[in-house]
């Protein structure tokens, strides 16, 4: 499991965000007829990824709570509760992918007819809706990684204010060495 408590998680996982709006595909591709499907599972994977990988974050930080294990204090909390904030936006970004799923596999079964190496051009009619479904999913998967980056700020300032009053770490009660008697 990736460290919750460490900024260069959010920007990696933000980054990540980043890659997958500039895959996004064009409304160019769709006027030429460019098959878009390959392009489409992997966005619907990656953003299943990331969305999966902040259930799993959830899961375990839920056990550790129950567990009450000493490394899980506030920041931990804190990592948790920040990634959870990308949740809604990538989970929007998915519902408009699968539309726009659902409009290939329509245009696929009724509209389009198979040609021998040639590309084929969809209709404007049914090329609109996709568009506007895509133009949809790229300013979500923005937000979600703006997030991402305003909260690795926010866990930097956390480390630096918490590094500034405790320059050591503090050590629990049981693991202090023993005051010596004399």
């Amino acid at each position: 499991m990736p460290d919750i408590t460490h900024p260069e998680y959010f920007l990696q996982l933000a980054r990540t965000l980043d890659r997958m709006t500039a895959d996004l595909p064009a409304a160019g591709q769709l006027q030429r007829g460019d098959d878009i499907t390959p392009a489409i599972q992997k966005l619907i994977g990656d953003a299943s990824c990331v969305l999966m990988e902040i259930s799993e974050e959830l899961t375990t930080s839920y056990r550790d709570e129950v567990l009450h294990r000493p490394s899980h204090g506030p920041v931990e909390r804190f990592g948790t509760a920040a990634l959870a904030q990308s949740a809604v936006p990538l989970g929007m970004a998915l519902s408009h992918l699968g539309h726009v799923t659902e409009r290939l596999g329509f245009l696929h079964g009724h509209l389009l007819q198979p040609a021998v190496g040639k590309r084929i051009p969809i209709p404007l009619d049914a090329r609109q809706p996709l568009q506007e479904r895509l133009d949809l999913v790229a300013p979500l998967l923005r937000t979600a990684a703006q997030q991402l980056r305003t909260n690795a700020a926010e866990l930097s300032r956390i480390h630096a204010a918490r590094s500034r009053t405790s320059p050591a770490p503090a050590m629990p009660a049981e693991a202090r060495p023993a005051r010596v008697m004399r």
